[in-house]
């Protein structure tokens, strides 16, 4: 994962390998994820970065709507 190493306050990233990793996916859903308008990501260049200090948020609302979806 990126490091914040000066501690600038500024958020932490995760790269898009990472992001596969952790949420078990495959690279063409992690790049539907990352390009979709709720999905804590940016874009610099041509790379994607997760926001990793809001993907936790973006969990529980999806389990949210999951468990309305029920």
């Amino acid at each position: 994962m990126m490091e914040n190493s000066n501690n600038s306050g500024l958020p932490e990233l995760m790269s898009m390998k990472e992001l596969i990793e952790y949420l078990q996916c495959g690279k063409d859903r992690a790049y539907t994820l990352v390009k979709s308008k709720s999905f804590p990501s940016m874009q610099l260049g041509s790379r994607w970065y997760v926001i990793k200090d809001d993907l936790p948020d973006w969990i529980r609302r999806q389990e949210k709507k999951m468990t309305y979806a029920k």
